[in-house]
């Protein structure tokens, strides 16, 4: 069973385009390091913001596996269980060429409410997906995946914005923000065989905050 999985608590915000990725990953001018961290196997944080209200954030890493590797565990409602914290239930309910809508059941425990959701997800195979919510008991959810092939591997770049119906704790935001995007993204790259050497692959699927135990896309 396939649908877009985004990684409801990991948040982001605004897409790096393709040029810039593509330069960075050459070794071009980058002030800041990125490429250097990215190419040592780091989740890096672009962008973030916190408060009661909810957050936004973006994150890029790299990925040693082809993109089309990178979006079957993406897309995948069985191994979302691995690799999104506290889903409870995943359900297509509907697919079609460049479209899914998917009905998700996330439960992370006080003080976080459970969240009941429907979101569509836009795909434009194997580059990007676009996924923004239909119903459900969040007040507004928004992001997408950005599959960029360079010489060095993927990159992928994740930006969501969360906004649930009652404030959280800004702590809480805080932390999944910091630690719960980071090890999805790591996760992700584990299942997708994309580790960045066999340690690291280790390291990698330790990050995976769910059950069932992950097992790597073939």
């Amino acid at each position: 069973m396939n649908a877009l999985l985004p990684g409801v608590f990991c948040w982001a915000t605004a897409l790096l385009s393709t040029g810039a990725v593509a330069a960075a990953m050459a070794g071009e001018a980058d002030e800041t390091g990125t490429g250097q961290r990215l190419a040592a196997g780091d989740v890096v944080m672009q962008e973030t913001d916190s408060s009661e209200a909810g957050g936004t954030a973006r994150m890029q890493i790299l990925v040693r596996a082809p993109a089309k590797a990178i979006w079957k565990v993406v897309v995948s409602c069985d191994l979302a269980f691995a690799f999104v914290e506290g889903l409870q239930e995943c359900e297509v309910l509907e697919e079609g060429e460049g479209r899914a809508l998917v009905h998700q059941v996330v439960k992370k425990g006080w003080p976080i409410p459970t969240h009941d959701f429907v979101f569509e997800s836009l795909r434009q195979p194997y580059h990007r997906i676009d996924f923004h919510l239909v119903r459900g008991n969040l007040k507004a959810m928004t992001g997408s995946w950005l599959f960029s092939e360079t010489a060095n591997g993927t990159l992928v770049d994740h930006e969501m914005r969360v906004q649930p119906q009652m404030p959280v704790p800004r702590f809480i935001v805080r932390r999944n923000i910091s630690r719960g995007m980071p090890d999805l993204l790591a996760c992700v790259r584990g299942l997708a065989g994309g580790s960045l050497s066999g340690e690291g692959a280790r390291q990698d699927l330790d990050r995976c905050p769910g059950d069932p135990p992950p097992v790597q896309v073939q």
